[in-house]
């Protein structure tokens, strides 16, 4: 968990991520997300959950509220969801595929 946490954080620190829903779900659409993260609590769950895998979109449910996810994050606000465009050479998708 702790090793997810760290790759998270340096993948929105290096990489290009675009965060909430909205975002999430036009990078979904354009084909530009490798990889969805989605909170504990996020209220848009299911929606997202289902447009990702109809785009055969891999995604990671954190264990984290979107609070801690923000906090995961970096930022100093909720973060419910976001999208992975480039993880910065974090290697984001092997370690999720692992888990």
């Amino acid at each position: 968990m702790v090793e997810v946490e760290k790759v998270l954080k340096n993948t929105v620190k290096k990489g290009k991520v675009k965060i909430g829903a909205k975002q999430t779900k036009q990078a979904v659409n354009s084909g530009s997300a490798q990889l969805i993260v989605i909170s504990s609590n996020c209220p848009y769950k299911i929606e997202i959950s289902d447009l990702a895998k109809e785009k055969k979109i891999p995604i990671y449910y954190s264990d984290s509220n979107s609070i801690n996810l923000g906090y995961t994050c970096g930022k100093s606000f909720a973060v419910s969801v976001f999208a992975v465009i480039d993880d910065g050479g974090n290697k984001i998708l092997n370690l999720i595929k692992n888990k």
